[in-house]
Parts: structure tokens; C-alpha cells; sequence
């Protein structure tokens, strides 16, 4: 029973709501006044230290992932409109 509930917190995932708390805790970090309604959302301890969290992930994709992605396909993804109005859209013919 005691090696059941062990594995229920041994996943190398977190769990959903930790992952909510960390996405809010980066958002935080990256942009404290647009994402300043979280303030409820975190205790204070865990406020300051978004901005140091955020800090890190940046410098962790700079220097792991960056060197390795192609930059024009990179920005022919960028400026590619996945999601395009369907108002601009023609109506098909009948």
C-alpha cells in the first residue's frame, strides 16, 4: 500500500497542478505588470523568485536549444498565419 502511494509522486512529471503553479510563476517572472493578477495565485516567498526562474529558463534555451535551430525555418514559422480570420476568408462557391 505505502509502495503504491510512493509511486504516485515518483513520475518524472510533476503534477498538474505543479506545472500550473511554475507556468504561472515563469509568466510572472518574464513580465511582473502584465502578470501582476497572480499575486494571489503565489505566496510571496514564491514571488521572488519568478523573475530569477525566468532568468534561468531564458539562459538555459539560449544556450542549449538556440545553437541548434535553424533560423530561417524558425522564422518562416514565425511569421506563418496558422490561425487565419475567417472572416477574411472567401465563403466557398456553390
Amino acid at each position: 500500500m505505502v509502495r503504491k502511494r510512493i509511486a504516485a509522486f515518483a513520475d518524472n512529471h510533476g503534477l498538474p497542478e505543479e506545472r500550473f503553479y511554475n507556468l504561472v510563476c515563469l509568466a510572472f517572472g518574464a513580465d511582473p505588470v502584465q502578470f501582476a493578477d497572480v499575486d494571489g495565485y503565489l505566496p510571496p516567498t514564491r514571488l521572488s523568485t519568478c523573475k530569477f526562474e525566468y532568468r534561468t529558463l531564458v539562459n538555459a534555451f539560449h544556450k542549449e536549444i538556440s545553437p541548434h535551430i535553424d533560423q530561417e525555418i524558425a522564422r518562416r514559422v514565425l511569421d506563418t498565419n496558422w490561425l487565419p480570420d475567417p472572416k477574411l476568408e472567401s465563403a466557398p462557391q456553390k
